[in-house]
């Protein structure tokens, strides 16, 4: 008797749960049509906004490189409504080409009109980005918009302020005007949600445009944003940018406001998210964090914020540097493309009058593994948990879903699990609070391991591969994990970081790709995905120590200049 009714108790409970889950997975489906319905609404919206300035007009301000559109709105020949209604037209064609923007921001109108009825007083000072519209990631909070991270369960709850980014572009003059596109928790180099659907690349639209800023890469590759505003936890900003052909900055996590900011992983302590520009070229990225640092009041709003003003003494310094370079991680091996882009930077750099040297990531193995384990913070249950309750389309499957076996099944696979690395993942992802202790000593450790291995060559800055492959298909990233740890490298240990693109892919370079030995699936896919993408951009990543940002930007810019791939000489 008290078996038959343990046993119908069990079954109705589970019975229960499984119609709980049913239900929420059909309320939240109607809330992705709800998204696409107000989506559709929102563009028609922008769609007779800028329908309202001749297209001709349109065309001439949207094609002018930051530089002129700043001047031009300064010195009154545009303003900044028509401004505003000219990029709209750009990034909603842009968004027909590669599902890019998300929703326009209806506000943005609002604030073109009274920076325009403020600069009819005589007496206003312009201040320095005066009516330039500006992309917004998606992640990044706008007053009243929703930073849904890609889940389908945030719809419908805006944020009740700025982001202390957004507010200062708008104290500096610039208008927000759109949020863009970003893949599913941001954990993924592809750009694939449930509520905005997927973003493709600008330059090959079978292809991905990078992630986790996705969205904004493709926008500004085709010219829907002269500055486009990203995060960065793994390479976020830096490979889209080198999947579009663009430049993309991060800083140090120290020098990137984290008061009040939305994360992918609450409570993760040692690798954090840091918000960055993407533009056309690097002097974009430059002048916008020369305005940021400038600006006294982000660190009065944001008290953990060390007061460090644009330093620069470093980025116009004529000194050669002591540079080091390697064409392979240890870990995986970029496709010949990459490691052509190292080499080609590295001649420059030494026609520019640096020391060049050769330098080996210590471990690697060990600092990709400890990048996993702190990227997920807990072992990955806090992202599985999330995930399992949303709608989660194929491209969009991402995260360890081992996290969701029982603990015992899990030191069983530590042991036996068949791909080298991936056991190796496996073995550092913390089960308890007592190994997340330890995986914080062991990233720690390998950031004083790093550094003293820079200063036994007293290296000034790194150059190294931006990424291990092209974009990949659609549907091929969350399976190539490996490919991401040129970038990762960076997140952990906390350095600055940047690219700039500086060659295409060649026939050549296929042809060396026969030459690569392959060990498991990921290597097999470096191989695959790199055929067939002559033409496409090449990017080269540069890495200098916290509070080195201007070291590292005067380095990229030399570059650029030098042979950068769309730089005007």
């Amino acid at each position: 008797m008290w078996v038959y009714l343990a046993l119908t108790a069990m079954i109705g409970y589970f019975l229960t749960k499984a119609i709980d889950h049913y239900n929420h997975r059909q309320r939240l489906k109607v809330l992705i049509k709800q998204r696409a319905a107000d989506r559709k609404v929102n563009f028609e919206w922008a769609k007779n906004n800028f329908e309202k300035l001749d297209e001709n007009r349109a065309v001439e301000i949207s094609a002018k490189p930051f530089a002129e559109l700043r001047e031009a709105l300064k010195n009154g020949e545009i303003g900044p409504v028509e401004t505003l209604r000219a990029f709209q037209r750009k990034a909603y064609e842009a968004t027909e080409k590669t599902n890019c923007v998300c929703l326009f921001i209806q506000n943005a109108l609002e604030t073109a009109e009274k920076l325009e009825s403020l600069s009819k007083d005589p007496n206003y000072s312009k201040p320095p980005l005066f009516g330039v519209p500006v992309s917004i990631k998606e992640s990044i909070h706008v007053k009243q918009m929703d930073s849904t991270l890609g889940y389908s369960q945030n719809i419908n709850k805006p944020s009740e302020s700025n982001s202390l980014s957004v507010d200062q572009l708008i104290r500096l003059g610039a208008i927000p005007f759109v949020h863009t596109n970003l893949p599913i928790a941001l954990l993924s180099y592809g750009c694939s949600n449930p509520v905005y659907g997927s973003t493709s690349n600008p330059l090959d639209t079978s292809r991905v445009p990078g992630g986790s800023s996705g969205g904004e890469s493709a926008l500004v590759a085709l010219g829907g944003s002269v500055l486009g505003i990203g995060t960065d936890v793994g390479g976020s900003i830096r490979t889209p940018a080198s999947f579009c052909g663009i430049a993309g900055f991060k800083s140090s996590s120290d020098r990137s406001p984290q008061l009040g900011k939305t994360a992918s992983i609450p409570g993760r302590q040692l690798l954090l998210s840091v918000e960055g520009p993407l533009a056309k070229n690097i002097d974009v990225c430059i002048e916008y964090l020369r305005l940021k640092w400038n600006d006294s009041d982000l660190c009065e709003k944001d008290i953990y914020m060390p007061p460090v003003r644009f330093q620069e003494d470093q980025f116009e310094s004529k000194n050669p540097l002591k540079i080091g370079f390697y064409v392979n991680d240890g870990y995986q091996k970029a496709s010949p493309a990459y490691e052509r882009a190292v080499r080609v930077t590295v001649d420059a750099l030494k026609d520019l009058g640096h020391q060049l040297v050769p330098f080996e990531v210590p471990h690697p193995d060990h600092m990709y593994s400890i990048f996993c384990a702190g990227a997920t913070a807990d072992g990955g249950l806090f992202l599985m948990n999330s995930l399992a309750m949303d709608v989660i389309p194929p491209e969009c499957n991402i995260g360890f879903p081992v996290a969701r076996l029982p603990h015992w099944i899990q030191r069983l696979l530590r042991k036996y699990w068949p791909n080298r690395r991936e056991r190796q993942i496996i073995q550092e992802l913390p089960h308890d609070t007592e190994e997340m202790r330890k995986m914080h000593e062991k990233i720690e450790d390998y950031r004083h391991e790093f550094v003293l291995a820079m200063r036994a060559k007293n290296l000034d800055a790194i150059v190294c591969p931006s990424f291990a492959c092209p974009p990949p298909h659609h549907g091929i990233p969350n399976r190539l994990l490996s490919a991401s740890s040129y970038t990762a490298l960076y997140n952990l240990i906390d350095f600055a970081a940047g690219t700039v693109p500086v060659t295409v892919h060649l026939p050549e370079d296929e042809a060396e790709l026969r030459k690569m030995k392959t060990e498991d699936s990921w290597d097999r896919k470096i191989v695959t995905e790199s055929k067939d993408c002559d033409g496409l951009p090449v990017a080269v990543q540069i890495a200098t120590p916290p509070f080195r940002e201007e070291m590292c930007l005067r380095l990229l810019k030399e570059v650029e200049t030098s042979i950068g791939l769309y730089h005007k000489k």
